[in-house]
């Protein structure tokens, strides 16, 4: 697997932060890799998960951290987003029910779709 440096071709850059467990949160830390559920809402669709791998710029995230990281995301949520992402909008990472990390969309790479 690349690291966050070497990955080039992304979707999404973001900065996430990962639920303390004690509020939730899951109770051990994601890597590079990690494939949660890419929680957002599109269009007439409220909130609808999707999926979507995470490349970390720390390599792994600990409850209560946050690190910036790239986001590939499945062509199905390019598609009926329409290839929007606006910058500064939230999103959720699930697992399950469960959102385990919040994040915000700092650049999208994603063309109309």
């Amino acid at each position: 697997m690349k690291n966050y440096h070497d990955v080039e071709e992304f979707d999404l850059l973001a900065k996430v932060y990962l639920i303390e467990t004690e509020f939730g949160g899951r109770q051990g830390a994601v890597h590079d890799g990690y494939r949660g559920q890419f929680f957002w809402h599109i269009n007439d669709v409220n909130c609808s998960d999707w999926d979507a791998s995470y490349i970390f710029e720390s390599g792994q995230v600990n409850p209560g951290e946050e690190s910036n990281c790239k986001v590939v995301l499945s062509e199905n949520v390019k598609k009926y987003s329409k290839g929007v992402f606006p910058t500064e909008r939230q999103f959720g990472i699930r697992e399950g029910s469960k959102i385990i990390a919040v994040g915000v969309i700092l650049e999208s790479n994603v063309q109309n779709a």
